[in-house]
């Protein structure tokens, strides 16, 4: 039982470190490596701060409950329903902002860190192509559009 409990516990801590992680640098502009187009990309994260702000001023403007585990359980759902919606925000911004770049004639690059911890970046052309790249320690995975809309996908692995 024990050391159910304790795997339980280490998947869990990960699981938060993540989370963490991809909080951090998805939304308070703590880019990994910063890349051509970030300022736009920017803006759209701190879009997404906007809204999770006033989406947690909104839900918590009457106070916390009295009962102190009542109150952990309001802060809790709070904090994940206004990154929920900031989430949202963000990545439709994203979306209207590759929309406009690639309307501009420029191609709009963004780079970004998934939930699972791999490090991405993509490029959104002005055919209407694309290419995505996610990289984890020892792995790459590419994926794009041909202009004759066929998708592709390449992984490559490092040996050790």
């Amino acid at each position: 039982m024990t050391v159910l409990v304790q795997r339980l516990l280490t998947h869990l801590a990960t699981g938060v470190l993540r989370a963490l992680k991809w909080f951090v640098h998805e939304f308070l502009l703590l880019t990994l490596r910063p890349a051509a187009g970030s300022r736009l990309a920017n803006l759209c994260r701190i879009i997404g701060c906007f809204v999770i702000v006033a989406s947690l001023r909104a839900e918590l403007r009457d106070g916390l409950l009295p009962n102190i585990t009542a109150a952990v359980i309001q802060l809790g759902a709070a904090c994940l329903t206004a990154i929920l919606f900031g989430n949202a925000a963000k990545e439709l911004a994203f979306d209207l902002a590759a929309r406009f770049t690639v309307w501009w004639g420029r191609a709009f690059v963004r780079s970004g860190l998934t939930m699972g911890g791999q490090t991405f970046w993509e490029v959104q052309f002005r055919d209407g192509t694309w290419i995505r790249c996610e990289r984890e320690s020892m792995q790459a995975v590419y994926e794009w559009t041909e202009p004759d809309g066929r998708c592709k996908r390449l992984e490559v692995r490092s040996i050790a």
